[in-house]
């Protein structure tokens, strides 16, 4: 048959035939008297697995190594390996766009809600909106929003360990503890514009209430960067010097452990 009939039975072009003769995936037929090549039955079926292979996925620079194997090759350790890289490319594709489906579907029900879009786990997220929406005074509900913008920007960035996360829910679900939380962020959000050499009384003491919320702390935050990431720094992320003292003291006392001196 001509370059054009075996392409046909292929569902495939001349164009493709002849690119894989240049890749060395197809012998090229000996020429005819009348300058024509021949191609037999088992060109064909050598075209056929090599489709085949290409719309599983297989890229043409392992389709040789796998189609070895057909051929009786003993060493099966190339096309295993190859074949297993797939998978495993494939499984790990699989697992990003499932989390990409589960965060899509969690926006769809806040949009569809009227909820604002938060990259926060929807637990924490409306625990902190309830917090804000039933705020003392304007005050707080502000520096309740800023804390809450903080933590998405933490998450967005990949540097919001869940263990933080997680906890801020059970913090705010429990009486006492969002009690005293509350009152932290009403003194923390007093500091702002102030000399922090003025109020270091009320910067220690704030400090201490929120180390109080968790003694043990959480490896990850903006300070560490073991992955090289640049990291955010408390410049960044707060801009009043005598707020950003209260979070420095906590994340040193963190830092240092539970047992540790300031």
């Amino acid at each position: 048959m001509r370059i054009s009939q075996l392409a046909e039975a292929a569902e495939t072009t001349p164009r493709t035939v002849r690119h894989y003769h240049r890749l060395g995936l197809m012998d090229e037929p000996p020429r005819l008297p009348n300058g024509y090549r021949e191609y037999r039955l088992e060109d064909l079926i050598r075209l056929m697995r090599i489709r085949w292979l290409a719309d599983a996925g297989v890229p043409l620079g392992s389709v040789d190594t796998v189609l070895s194997v057909s051929a009786g090759c003993e060493d099966k350790s190339d096309a295993v390996e190859d074949l297993t890289a797939l998978i495993d490319g494939i499984e790990a594709e699989q697992a990003k766009l499932a989390a990409r489906h589960a965060r899509l579907v969690v926006m769809l029900e806040r949009a569809a809600s009227g909820t604002e879009l938060s990259a926060l786990p929807t637990d924490l997220a409306e625990a902190l909106d309830s917090a804000i929406d039933n705020s003392a005074d304007q005050a707080l509900a502000d520096s309740l929003r800023r804390e809450r913008d903080m933590l998405e920007l933490l998450a967005i960035s990949g540097r919001a360990p869940d263990e933080l996360l997680s906890s801020y829910v059970s913090m705010l679900a429990d009486d006492a503890r969002r009690s005293s939380y509350l009152s932290a962020i009403s003194e923390w959000t007093g500091l702002e514009g102030r000399d922090p050499a003025s109020v270091e009384a009320e910067i220690d003491h704030v400090a201490q209430s929120l180390i109080s919320l968790y003694p043990d702390g959480f490896a990850g935050l903006p300070e560490d960067s073991p992955d090289n990431r640049p990291a955010m720094t408390l410049e960044d992320i707060i801009e009043d010097p005598a707020q950003r003292e209260v979070v420095a003291r906590v994340q040193r006392r963190w830092t240092a452990g539970p047992h540790e001196g300031r």
